[in-house]
């Protein structure tokens, strides 16, 4: 871990209004997205787009202009059925990860089909669930594993007839290389808490059961980031973030500031809306006194959120957007920026234009999403100018 050593001064970043460059049209041609996922630059310059509506890669030289595209909505070679995470591996090919069809797809650098492996094949027939999320240059895959027997589930209602569960799962951070074989890092951590609803009705000789995830406000999403060689991981302990070695050696950890306690009534006011959307007044009662129950109980979010998102830079820092209540669409958002290995750098602040999701960080540019005001997509590039602290 991080010493008293490396006290050199940090570096805040600036971005400005205009982008460097933008992608995407609305006029249907193969520069126009649908369902973006992921993008990167590749070290060529040129930037290769991951679109899930489509199923296809799509690259673009350094300018923006098309150049052409790669795969198809499919299960065969070479095809996706929902296309999450791409990267350039350190000896130049592409590896994309397709988790619907449980499997890795990679390509040389000029776009050859190369192999695909079921790298979960030895998870899913032992039933363990492995949640991936990105890949290290050398191509193992980062996940999450769920540790069986342990975490917290608990029922409000009449289980399993209608009820609200809670679930919060213990996971353990794993390697995955490409024969699938698992190797575990840092230590068992509470996962993403979720709320589900599920109703069961019967009619005759018919019996439905339907189910939703509830997006109650403030529940903790554990993130997970992973660029080159480095991991970061977080929250974990509270509001913490760890940093991780590509063998999996803990090398930081940092977090600040504490987060804040709920505002009162929030939950309250969230519960009104809710159950104003249930048809009936019974129902309408029975799923408030579900809710007030869980609300009212310990697993229910006390503080809300530290940060909203978590992003590896090339070279290592870490950047976490941070969580403001009041933040709308229209809003720029707020990012803190830390090099875990300076001792005492607490991060500095980066403002990133309304509407744009940053997906690739690199030392002079940031690389993400933008959707305009009718939410049409579209890739752009700004420029990352540093201005040294206090200068």
């Amino acid at each position: 871990m991080a010493t008293g050593a490396d006290q050199e001064k940090s570096v805040v970043y600036r971005v400005p209004d205009k982008p460097r460059l933008q992608i995407g049209s609305i006029d249907g041609d193969g520069s126009s997205l649908f369902g973006v996922t992921d993008v990167i630059r590749l070290r060529d310059g040129r930037i290769l787009v991951a679109e899930g509506g489509s199923g296809a890669l799509k690259f673009f030289d350094s300018q923006g202009a098309f150049l052409r595209s790669l795969g198809r909505t499919g299960d065969g070679p070479g095809e996706f059925r929902s296309l999450y995470r791409v990267a350039e591996l350190e000896d130049g090919r592409l590896a994309v990860l397709d988790p619907l069809l449980r499997r890795v797809t990679v390509f040389s650098a000029d776009g050859g089909l190369e192999e695909t492996y079921q790298v979960f094949r030895r998870f899913d027939e032992t039933g363990r669930r492995v949640d991936p999320y990105g890949f290290l240059a050398d191509g193992t895959l980062v996940g999450l594993e769920v540790v069986e027997g342990e975490g917290v589930e608990t029922h409000y209602g009449d289980y399993p007839g209608s009820v609200l569960t809670y679930r919060e799962p213990i996971v353990q951070p794993v390697l995955i290389d490409t024969a699938g074989r698992a190797l575990p890092f840092g230590r068992p951590a509470p996962g993403s808490e979720t709320v589900s609803q599920m109703q069961m009705s019967t009619g005759g000789d018919n019996v439905r059961v339907g189910g939703r995830l509830v997006s109650v406000p403030f529940l903790r999403t554990l993130m997970v980031a992973v660029r080159g060689t480095r991991i970061a991981l977080g929250p974990i302990e509270g509001y913490m973030v760890g940093v991780y070695g590509a063998d999996g050696t803990l090398q930081a950890g940092f977090g600040g500031p504490p987060p804040k306690e709920v505002p009162e009534g929030v939950h309250e006011a969230w519960l009104d809306e809710w159950v104003s959307g249930f048809s009936s007044p019974s129902e309408r009662r029975k799923w408030r006194d579900r809710y007030e129950e869980f609300l009212s109980s310990d697993s229910a979010p006390a503080t809300l959120p530290s940060f909203t998102s978590l992003v590896v830079q090339s070279g290592g820092k870490v950047w976490r957007e941070v969580y403001d209540p009041a933040h709308t669409e229209d809003d720029p958002s707020r990012w803190i920026v830390t090099d875990p290995l300076i001792v005492g750098n607490f991060g500095d602040t980066v403002i990133l234009p309304a509407g744009f999701r940053p997906y690739d960080i690199g030392p002079d540019y940031v690389l993400g999403e933008w959707r305009d005001g009718l939410g049409i997509e579209f890739v752009r590039m700004y420029d990352l100018i540093e201005v040294p602290s206090g200068g």
